[in-house]
């Protein structure tokens, strides 16, 4: 009785795994097609760049007046451009955005490498008193869009303990589209930020990472030599000599250098780049409520922004994607061309992707324990940025149109390979 029993119990599982196994496969065949849904490319989508400054200062307002309810526009510039810095940094994804006074789409391509197969999506989205989503298509496979809406409020809820997905989606009180244009009225904020306070506490790891402890000690100590009290302003090189060295100390295998190159790296960001880049690693100062910083700020080139960009995007491309911290950088010129802006600036370019370089050779197993040495040793800022001399900067978005189109415009190309044959060149990336 009981071998027939498990018998039985055997044979419903193994029917249970067939049709798991089936139905993974149809909605793989449903969501895989041959043909790409969307073909836009990044450079046409970047040329509005500089328009998403207007929707950052909405946000911004929003956020700081968080008892007061606001409307934010976002045109189909602003989002096409945001998905046009995700295309820059992920070449496999594609995707277009149209906003009329009926309804907004989102079409989106998602290309499987080296298979010639592509996983392509839609979106629906009507006006209304609340976010409504119609449907979602993905592939030949559709999906109402109030149930997917429901199924992440959900997903999101439980992942993060609270109620922060159901307070964010009642924040939206209205949505109105008109022809290239979407306005959501949204509530007051200050309920959604409580809960994030909640999420935040929910989700934080008890137990205190490496990279964090070390970059706090790193904190700490960089903010406590003589150079953080200059009256002048002093080269980030001096800031790099100064933890490296520290980190050469602590190293005993490759592995620890890289661990110790990436503290150096956090704290410096963190220290002369901007404070809020603790947050990609937690919370490193020793008093929350005032951020260590310098006197004076660092330097390259006797520029303070020069130095920020570097160490940010050394900072940024630890904990970005491939390529997303090169994006980034790219996507802040863009926007600087407007009105207000500094206009775009190649210069600010070869530090963002100096700092890149930097954050891979410190960090590769193979020549971590070569930086620390070489850094400790450093004496000149060529040694880690190569010379600026005639790269272009300040130009406006006309200026920029007529002499390069567009990013990947050869003009525009040019002028980012010569970037690189210059950091190329310097030895310290040539490890």
């Amino acid at each position: 009785m009981i071998l027939r029993s498990v018998k039985w119990l055997l044979i419903i599982i193994a029917i249970m795994v067939v049709l798991l196994v089936v139905g993974v496969a149809s909605v793989t065949i449903l969501a895989v097609q041959k043909q790409p849904l969307v073909a836009s490319t990044a450079p046409t989508q970047l040329d509005g760049a500089d328009s998403v400054n207007q929707l950052l200062g909405q946000l911004q307002q929003a956020f700081s007046r968080r008892e007061e309810s606001h409307e934010v526009t976002l045109s189909e510039t602003q989002v096409e451009s945001l998905v046009g810095v995700l295309q820059r940094a992920l070449p496999d994804f594609k995707g277009v955005v149209s906003i009329s006074p009926l309804a907004g789409t989102i079409h989106i391509t998602y290309a499987i490498k080296n298979t010639g197969y592509y996983v392509n999506a839609s979106a629906l989205v009507l006006p209304g008193n609340s976010l409504r989503i119609e449907q979602v298509q993905v592939g030949d496979l559709t999906i109402p869009g109030r149930f997917l809406l429901g199924l992440l409020e959900r997903t999101v809820n439980s992942y993060t303990q609270s109620e922060i997905a159901t307070i964010a989606l009642s924040r939206v009180e209205r949505v109105t589209m008109q022809s290239g244009e979407l306005t959501l009225d949204i509530g007051r904020l200050d309920a959604l930020l409580s809960e994030l306070n909640v999420v935040t506490s929910n989700m934080s790891v008890n137990k205190e990472t490496a990279l964090q402890r070390l970059s706090a000690y790193y904190l700490r100590y960089l903010s406590g030599r003589e150079i953080a009290l200059s009256d002048e302003p002093v080269s980030l090189i001096e800031y790099l000599r100064e933890g490296m060295a520290r980190a050469r100390e602590q190293s005993q295998t490759p592995q620890d250098a890289v661990l110790h190159n990436k503290a150096v790296i956090f704290a410096l960001a963190v220290y002369v780049g901007h404070h809020r880049v603790g947050t990609l690693i937690g919370d490193i100062q020793p008093n929350s409520d005032r951020a260590l910083k310098p006197r004076r700020g660092a330097v390259l080139h006797h520029r303070n922004d020069l130095a920020r960009h570097f160490i940010i995007s050394a900072a940024l491309e630890l904990m970005a994607e491939q390529g997303m911290s090169l994006a980034i950088g790219e996507f802040k010129e863009l926007m600087d061309r407007g009105n207000g802006g500094s206009g775009y600036s190649f210069v600010d370019l070869a530090a963002d992707m100096s700092g890149t370089e930097f954050a891979k050779v410190a960090t590769n197993p193979s020549t971590a324990l070569d930086v620390q040495n070489t850094i400790a040793r450093i004496q000149s800022e060529l040694e880690i940025i190569p010379s600026i001399d005639g790269l272009p900067e300040g130009l406006s978005k006309q200026a920029f149109t007529n002499q390069y189109q567009k990013v990947d415009s050869e003009d525009y190309l040019k002028e980012v390979q010569e970037i690189k044959r210059r950091i190329g060149a310097l030895p310290l990336y040539q490890k």
